[in-house]
């Protein structure tokens, strides 16, 4: 696919962040090839219809089952996508601008409930290796306490931390857009002795100094010999060590569940423990946002932490999630 290749990535470097770089090229790829294999022959972007968009939507509903979630996000790219080929003279229309999405089910982002979000910072202290311990610990700090996004968390510096303050400075957040984020006094104390036992033994550096640019978070680099910790950690190994922590936690919960003699306490420490199976480093800030809003705070205060452009984004919130569908029905019960 050479043009298609070509033409992809001369749109990709219109979008600022790695990860919308990552998600847009997945869907025009997916795409492109199902448009050849109906077509049978080479995607060319110019010759794009409106029926074939809708018929590639029924495809991946009735065929291969996609949730209207995913399916919606791609016809989002590729709308974008066409908005670009338009701007380019590629083509004189978009033909994706009156394909509407699907609707979606009437349901809250997953999140996790307290408890269980408190087993995956529990799960941090039985980890054997000190740093993974240590770090894995700041990690937490920022995507459970502060929301952060996986690439946020990756992006943070050295000189975005004012724990005396108690505050953490996103720079390039989603949209590219900066916010200061006040931090619990749980995720101040483990960011401090993250930097006092790991990061920086010997002290912040100095300001202005290239390494007070260096990312807070480390990982190993297994390129070198003796794998020493370098300044970077990677989206990719931020979810592996979440699932880590969450597959840990579901253990010590299902364990518990078969020492406790109540039922009803029994089922739900198992319920947890199917949720933390597939939780992500999303869920945790899904988690902070509907215990910010059950706690009292308003929904502007959950849009500033989140960095939310828009507070309609924000509002999903306000919908009920399957846990408080599963509560009402328990409190419903004759």
């Amino acid at each position: 696919m050479p043009m298609l290749n070509e033409t992809i990535d001369r749109y990709l470097a219109t979008l600022h962040e790695p990860a919308s770089q990552r998600a847009a090229r997945a869907d025009l790829v997916t795409f492109a090839r199902w448009w050849e294999e109906q077509r049978g022959r080479a995607f060319d972007p110019t010759q794009l219809l409106a029926k074939d968009i809708s018929a590639w939507v029924r495809h991946r509903q009735d065929v291969e089952e996609r949730k209207p979630a995913t399916i919606n996000r791609g016809l989002s790219t590729l709308r974008r996508f066409g908005e670009w080929l338009v701007a380019e003279q590629m083509i004189r229309e978009n033909p994706a601008k009156d394909v509407r999405d699907l609707p979606l089910e009437e349901h809250g982002p997953r999140s996790l409930p307290d408890d269980a979000v408190d087993a995956v910072l529990r799960a941090v202290q039985a980890e054997e290796e000190p740093y993974i311990r240590l770090r894995d610990g700041a990690l937490l700090a920022l995507l459970a306490y502060a929301g952060l996004r996986s690439q946020e968390a990756c992006d943070v510096q050295l000189r975005d931390l004012d724990l005396d303050a108690g505050n953490v400075i996103v720079r390039l957040g989603k949209g590219r857009k900066t916010r200061r984020i006040p931090l619990h006094s749980d995720a101040v104390a483990l960011l401090r002795r993250y930097l006092r036992e790991l990061r920086c033994p010997d002290g912040l550096p100095a300001i202005g100094s290239d390494a007070e640019r260096e990312p807070l978070l480390v990982a190993q680099d297994r390129t070198k010999v003796g794998h020493p910790l370098v300044p970077g950690m990677s989206t990719r190994l931020v979810r592996h060590r979440i699932a880590v922590l969450c597959q840990r936690a579901a253990a010590q919960l299902r364990a518990a569940a078969k020492k406790e003699p109540r039922v009803e306490r029994a089922a739900q420490l198992t319920q947890m423990a199917s949720q933390l199976d597939a939780a992500s480093p999303h869920a945790l800030r899904h988690s902070l946002a509907r215990r910010m809003l059950r706690r009292g705070a308003d929904l502007s205060e959950v849009q500033r932490v989140l960095g939310h452009s828009r507070l309609s984004t924000t509002g999903i919130y306000t919908v009920p999630d399957d846990d408080d569908l599963r509560d009402a029905i328990d409190r419903a019960g004759i």
